[in-house]
């Protein structure tokens, strides 16, 4: 990786030494795109373990409505933690005080007497959660609920005010780069490579991660050290942005942003409609064919031919073919 200008360094949290979050949370992104779901969340929370003293953690998902958890991964417990918490779910004050508060960092001692509880003494304690630290975040599309609890037994005291205060500025990165882990795996097959940078609002790269300079001279044909003006804007007004060759996601942190950089397919320059075209002709039908089995006509065909050859770089049919005949379709 190369070195971070100006890139924050935090403090000691927990037992470690200084420790640089913008080379965590770089990485962060980074296996974002390399890893399944399942094993990001593992591989983040054990680097988590490394700078917050905990002895085991969960990372869930669900509908907030019915306290359903459908998507979990455990660090250094079983499942049945929250298997069996369905148990005492709508009983539970620490589960109501974070879902009144998403995006929220709590902790059981947030709760008055709840040691008292049901939930603590029928479930919590049974596994050993002596201490626990919990965010749930929402998705804004789809309701969707993140939920990311740090649990302790032997620990001589309550987790900190730093310890709370980092893992709530960490749990909306943990949350976007779950999603965009889901997001490359349903594509994966055009995606053959990724990359992360680090850049200012004005989109000055400071650092990188992966090939980003490789996909930015694919798309830009230059060795950049800024991004071009109208793909920055692009990227601060929807947070996303689509050229030829490649695509880029946009998250804030701190003052400057990470920008993920996506190669795609060329075959994403086509429309829907140029690709059924192109997928008939290149296949070996002839115009008339591709018009009557798309309900077309045989010039309209031409034309969306015409474009196909444009947008893809292709002069003749057995170039064409060769695309579609490479599984690119």
């Amino acid at each position: 990786m190369l070195p971070v200008g100006g890139a924050m360094k935090g403090a000691s949290v927990g037992q470690g030494s200084a420790w640089n979050m913008a080379d965590f949370l770089l990485e962060l992104y980074h296996d974002a795109a390399e890893y399944t779901p399942s094993e990001l969340r593992i591989r983040v929370l054990r680097r988590l373990q490394e700078v917050v003293p905990f002895d085991f953690a969960v990372w869930g998902g669900g509908q907030a409505e019915g306290r359903l958890v459908n998507d979990l991964s455990v660090l250094d417990q079983s499942h049945a933690i929250l298997g069996e918490w369905e148990a005492v779910a709508h009983q539970d004050g620490f589960c109501d005080l974070t879902l009144d508060k998403l995006g929220t960092t709590a902790r059981f001692d947030d709760v008055l007497d709840y040691r008292d509880s049901l939930a603590y003494n029928e479930h919590w304690r049974r596994f050993d959660a002596s201490h626990m630290m919990a965010t749930i975040v929402a998705e804004r599309s789809d309701g969707y609920v993140s939920f990311v609890g740090l649990c302790a037994d032997d620990r001589p005291r309550v987790f900190s005010d730093a310890e709370r205060s980092l893992k709530q500025m960490l749990m909306p990165h943990f949350s976007q780069a779950l999603r965009i882990s889901r997001d490359l795996g349903q594509a994966r097959g055009d995606m053959p490579s990724e990359a992360v940078g680090l850049v200012t609002p004005d989109g000055a790269v400071l650092s990188v991660e992966g090939p980003f300079f490789e996909l930015a001279m694919q798309e830009w044909g230059a060795r950049i050290a800024r991004l071009p003006s109208d793909v920055i804007h692009a990227l601060h007004r929807a947070g996303q942005w689509s050229g030829v060759t490649a695509q880029a996601k946009m998250v804030p942190f701190g003052r400057n942003y990470f920008v993920h950089l996506i190669a795609t397919s060329v075959l994403e320059r086509l429309s829907p409609r140029e690709r059924e075209v192109a997928e008939l002709f290149g296949a070996g039908l002839t115009h008339k064919a591709v018009a009557r089995r798309l309900g077309s006509s045989p010039s309209t065909v031409r034309n969306q031919l015409a474009s196909v050859y444009e947008k893809l770089g292709v002069s003749n049919k057995a170039e064409l073919a060769s695309l579609v005949g490479g599984g690119n379709l």
